[in-house]
């Protein structure tokens, strides 16, 4: 049973190395080029989902946004002016 699985495992082994190896099909320059060139239009707009996270988030920002003078930091002279 040992045998089976050690085999098993270098089989496995092999077969990842030989699906990982670069170049069973090549291409030539100029098919790369004329693919590049030709485009695929307009690209798809990404499809917006509902998520519960995203709807609380907006939720939290909208509510708990500080007022105009909060924001950043202030720069002041040593004498408070």
């Amino acid at each position: 049973m040992l045998v089976l699985e050690i085999v098993g495992g270098l089989v496995a082994l092999g077969l990842g190395i030989w699906l990982g190896l670069p170049g069973r099909y090549e291409q030539s320059v100029d098919e790369v080029e004329s693919r590049m060139l030709e485009g695929r239009g307009r690209s798809r707009k990404a499809k917006r989902h509902f998520t519960p996270l995203a709807w609380i988030q907006r939720q939290l920002s909208a509510r708990s946004s500080p007022p105009s003078d909060r924001r950043g930091f202030r720069v002041r002279h040593p004498d408070g002016r």
